[in-house]
């Protein structure tokens, strides 16, 4: 088939036109709700109104829509739905306020745009709507267009809530009783008012095609692509199960406010690299396009079937099960390894937690410590993540294939290990010039509170950050010789850094290194070790180890740049036990 037959473009197109011919529209069920707030609405009306105060025979040009004709009696709402909804739930507001002023030529000739008829399969006319939303919207939808403010509307989701409130903007915003011109505005909306109408022979095309949608830059993304794939080739009874095993999926990756805890095109790539796949966000839906079984070539190995029911319903069942697991990790249920490893800003974790989800906790805590230490290797080090992200696929797929302590546990442990090893040297070299920036403060409490809980296995992440010399160089603190950015550089060093509560912190502020000694004395054994001995009142224990690596006399007189340096080495024989 040539290109011109599977696509094609009307050109400019006047909504009676879009409206008042012979085409009726649909919304396909991928497509996202329906969104536009008050402000959108009322900008849309206000932006007519102008154009046509300015110069009533000025055309309005509103952008394009993309329609497919996969149907040739019913074209596909691609790109658009937002605006051809919103256009039709102002026409219908309109017909509300003609109706109330008795304008019956106006009710009649405006119904049109919203209604028509065509000859059925025995000769008898079928009455129904210009546009059809998604089957979970629709009869709300037609509700809709014939508003009655006496009627109680039940609500069932958050898009058909937005459809009732647009009505109420619209039916307020358009009010002639307010001295709008309704008449003219009508006038002026459906012969001034042009889009351009692009049509393409396939739903697959015209979303390839038109990949950026005008609804204010949006763009379509790889999930919405990847559930037009799953559902358009179901029958109703595998239609409706899916559809509701999807919104499942979607739903563990919103909160309760409505909002995505995660991109799901970022849930989409972290979902196929647990399974082995390195893949980009860009290439999810070809990924997807590609995996699937060919019945007619037994050599490919293909993950999902994709052109059979069966296919399709292992997939989203698998992507239910991956959200929720992704949702735990989230919620911080999984480990205290991830829960740290999260607490670094490392999405990449999820992809560990989603293909380990299965192990039993000796191997599952084995694993996540590995991971702890190598995230930390890498946070420590500023080293790309992208290097990382090559190497979590093959590790992931090792995991999946375990059945206990086998060979692919085995390998994967040995490569966590491996990619640890890399880093080792590099990143105790940067732990012991490390020095805290604003963005860090999350990271080196993190840091701060897992070197302290060495000593004694205590809670710290509670605390907040004590600079041991002030941040600001004033009062007892002017015998340092540093200033300006040197100075700055020396506090938030971290042999500078230790742990207060938020009140000792407060009344610490600029005070002589003499007057926090006091306070640095009653304080658990991390930050008392600066200034007392510290003892265990035990031998051979993890914790003895701990004290026995860090080998730090405390401070004999003041503190300077010499102790910063002195504490930071200090500190990274800690962190060489505490992680390595």
């Amino acid at each position: 088939m040539s290109i011109n037959k599977q696509f094609h473009s009307d050109g400019l197109v006047n909504i009676t036109s879009l409206l008042h011919g012979q085409d009726r529209y649909k919304i396909p069920i991928m497509q996202r709700n329906y969104v536009w707030s008050k402000e959108n609405l009322k900008e849309f009306i206000s932006d007519i109104k102008d154009s046509m105060e300015e110069d009533n025979e000025q055309d309005y040009f509103i952008g394009s829509m993309v329609f497919s004709e996969d149907d040739p009696k019913i074209k596909m709402v691609i790109d658009g739905q937002q605006r051809i909804t919103s256009i039709t739930l102002l026409i219908s507001a309109a017909i509300y306020h003609f109706n109330n002023e008795g304008f019956t030529d106006f009710v009649n000739y405006y119904q049109g745009f919203l209604k028509t008829s065509y000859p059925g399969p025995n000769g008898q006319f079928i009455n129904t709507y210009r546009l059809t939303h998604h089957t979970r919207d629709n009869d709300f939808y037609k509700k809709i267009l014939d508003y009655n403010p006496a009627q109680k509307y039940s609500v069932n989701s958050t898009s058909q809530l937005n459809l009732l409130n647009a009505m109420e903007t619209l039916i307020e915003s358009i009010d002639p009783a307010n001295g709008f011109p309704l008449k003219e505005f009508m006038g002026y909306l459906t012969s001034k008012v042009y889009i351009v109408s692009m049509v393409s022979g396939s739903i697959n095309m015209a979303f390839r095609i038109f990949e950026t949608l005008n609804d204010r830059g949006t763009k379509l993304q790889p999930e919405d692509l990847l559930k037009n794939m799953l559902l358009r080739d179901l029958n109703d009874d595998e239609y409706d199960r899916v559809a509701n095993i999807w919104d499942k999926f979607v739903n563990y990756l919103t909160d309760s406010n409505g909002r995505p805890i995660v991109n799901t095109s970022t849930f989409l790539k972290h979902f196929l690299m647990s399974k082995g796949y390195l893949v980009q966000k860009k290439n999810l839906y070809n990924w997807f396009e590609k995996q699937v079984s060919d019945p007619d070539n037994s050599k490919k190995q293909k993950t999902y079937n994709l052109k059979s029911y069966s296919g399709v319903l292992t997939l989203v069942s698998d992507l239910e099960e991956a959200a929720a697991i992704y949702l735990k990790t989230y919620e911080g249920n999984i480990s205290p390894s991830i829960n740290a490893c999260l607490q670094l800003g490392v999405k990449q974790t999820y992809i560990i937690a989603l293909a380990a989800h299965k192990l039993n906790n000796e191997l599952s805590h084995e694993l996540y410590n590995k991971l702890e230490t190598l995230i930390f290797s890498y946070v420590i080090s500023s080293s790309r993540f992208n290097e990382l992200e090559k190497q979590f696929p093959s590790i992931a797929k090792e995991i999946r294939k375990s059945q206990g302590r086998d060979v692919h546990f085995n390998n994967a442990i040995k490569g966590l290990q491996t990619l640890i090893d890399e880093k080792k040297e590099f990143a105790l070299n940067s732990f012991e010039s490390y020095k805290l920036k604003g963005s860090d403060k999350k990271k080196v409490i993190y840091i701060l509170s897992k070197l302290a809980s060495s000593f004694d296995e205590a809670d710290y992440s509670n605390l907040t950050i004590e600079h041991i010399m002030p941040e600001d160089k004033k009062d007892h603190w002017g015998f340092i010789k540093e200033e300006g950015s040197d100075y700055k550089a020396l506090v938030s060093k971290i042999g500078n850094l230790t742990l207060l509560s938020k009140s000792d912190n407060s009344s610490l502020k600029n005070k002589s290194f003499e007057e926090k000694k006091i306070v640095y004395e009653n304080q658990s054994s991390f930050t008392r070790s600066i200034v007392k001995k510290i003892e265990t009142g035990t031998k051979n224990t993890k914790h003895d180890k701990a004290v026995k690596h860090y080998d730090y006399e405390p401070v004999k007189v003041s503190w300077n740049k010499e102790e910063i340096d002195r504490r930071s080495k200090a500190l990274r024989k800690l962190a060489e036990y505490v992680w390595y």
